[in-house]
């Protein structure tokens, strides 16, 4: 092998270690000028194995805290990956997230169990008046531009309450499962337990249009502070099934 080949591939070696063992507090502040929106704080390890205290999109908090050490294997793919593992207010994750050679974003074997409320405080839904217990098996995502492209998974949701009564309401456990069908994805939702019976699926396309279509119905022995609680949601149909219908987009 030639001299000059030997000193190029000895400069790159040398400029992967330091890459890879350069501090992550060090190198943050010149990416976060590209990503503006991406705030991490507490930072300590490194870049391809380090923590932040907190983590947050756009001023949302998304984790507190985040540990990603690097996935190696996932070079043999052409992807930058990370095993990532963090929390956000009572709920748990973790699972892998890698960079394509083309800026696609894919997560697997994403699981998370813990408090629903942390789940909407992650989704920016914190208006809810709901709390329960979750439980996320994630098994695939592709994000493109942002946007989900494709996902495959099951969401459990489990000892729902709702707390806008005098005294909490337990509306029941369900069961969310997602997938994707001709580039739309669809979420069918199933109660497994509890005085509420409920169905339907919501629908999100790939122009980032999306479709809710969904129905309750309290069951006959719901509670009547259940009962009236449903029949807020307007008038029933034929079979005594309440409808949500929608069409909006991102």
């Amino acid at each position: 092998m030639k001299t000059r080949s030997l000193v190029l591939i000895g400069l790159v070696s040398f400029v992967g270690f330091v890459v890879v063992s350069a501090p992550i507090a060090a190198i943050w502040p010149r990416i976060a000028a590209r990503q503006p929106t991406l705030n991490l704080s507490g930072l300590s390890g490194t870049v391809f194995d380090g923590t932040a205290s907190a983590v947050s999109v756009q001023g949302r908090m998304v984790a507190r805290p985040l540990h990603w050490p690097f996935s190696p294997l996932s070079l043999l793919a052409a992807k930058l990956g990370f095993h990532v593992s963090g929390a956000l207010d009572g709920l748990s994750f973790d699972g892998r997230v890698a960079k394509t050679l083309g800026g696609e974003i894919a997560v697997d074997a994403m699981q998370g169990m813990g408090s629903l409320k942390g789940l909407l405080n992650l989704t920016g839904d914190t208006f809810l008046p709901v709390d329960g217990a979750v439980e996320i098996k994630l098994d695939s995502l592709r994000l493109v531009d942002n946007f989900p492209k494709q996902l495959a998974g099951e969401l459990k949701i489990g000892n729902v309450r709702w707390s806008l009564t005098k005294e909490p309401q337990l509306l029941g456990d369900f069961a969310i499962a997602v997938g994707t069908e001709a580039d739309v994805i669809v979420a069918r939702v199933s109660p497994t337990a509890g005085p509420l019976d409920v169905g339907g699926e919501i629908r999100v396309m790939a122009d980032r249009n999306y479709e809710v279509d969904l129905k309750v119905k309290a069951k006959p022995e719901a509670s009547q502070a259940i009962q009236n609680l449903v029949r807020t949601l307007g008038e029933a149909d034929t079979e005594g099934y309440f409808r949500i219908k929608t069409r909006a987009r991102f």
